[in-house]
């Protein structure tokens, strides 16, 4: 039976699962979480869960491309930067946004991101940010000018360096706020642009930072 995704009964019960899975995986393997588990911890009956999912796998394969779409359509944006005309716009990431989305889903994203369960999650969301930084790398470059580094090599160095200072923040319990971790990170990006790594301007999102200064 077909299940509408955008029913609000659907969304809840997709939610309360994904929650559940979040809550057990930081107290168990992976590979000990039941079906079984996960319905009684969202309070869902194994025949609700097997109208929506096929088995464990398919899931949590699900539940964690449920989480990135959320967060990347609530952090992508038009730039207005380089002077593009409307027919060739190119979205990057809002690192103000980006920190506050994640500071509000932190126990989401820390236990992804940092627990030893493997979900596939990281490499997933690795995936997804070069995707839009290929596409982010094309067109400022124009794909004409000659790079001084390779942009296969620029999308592996800022990704890891975003999702390694993303891990480390949530790792040390956020000990800085949103707000400071996204002007520092502007910092850094600025450093590293203005030595020749154009694509780290993705991370970027505002023209005019809102924030105040630190």
């Amino acid at each position: 039976m077909a299940v509408n995704r955008t029913d609000p009964r659907v969304i809840k019960t997709r939610n309360s699962l994904r929650k559940a899975l979040v809550y057990l995986m930081r107290r168990e393997k992976i590979e000990n979480i039941s079906v079984q588990k996960i319905t009684e911890t969202a309070n869902i009956t194994r025949g609700t869960f097997y109208l929506h999912y096929r088995d464990k796998q398919d899931f949590i394969r699900s539940a964690m491309k449920d989480i990135l779409d959320n967060f990347f359509s609530r952090v992508m944006m038009d730039s207005e930067n380089y002077g593009l005309s409307k027919e060739r716009t190119v979205q990057v990431i809002s690192l103000q946004r980006a920190f506050q989305y994640i500071e509000s889903n932190a126990d989401i994203f820390d236990v992804l991101l940092n627990n030893e369960n493997s979900t596939g999650f990281y490499d997933q969301f690795y995936n997804r940010l070069s995707n839009y930084l290929t596409d982010y790398g094309n067109v400022v470059n124009d794909n004409q000018k000659r790079l001084m580094v390779p942009l296969n090599l620029q999308i592996s160095f800022v990704i890891s360096a975003f999702l390694g200072l993303v891990s480390h923040w949530l790792a040390d319990g956020m000990i800085y706020t949103s707000r400071y971790m996204t002007r520092s990170a502007e910092k850094m990006f600025e450093t590293i642009n203005g030595k020749g790594v154009p694509l780290v301007g993705f991370f970027n999102g505002e023209k005019e930072s809102v924030l105040e200064k630190i």
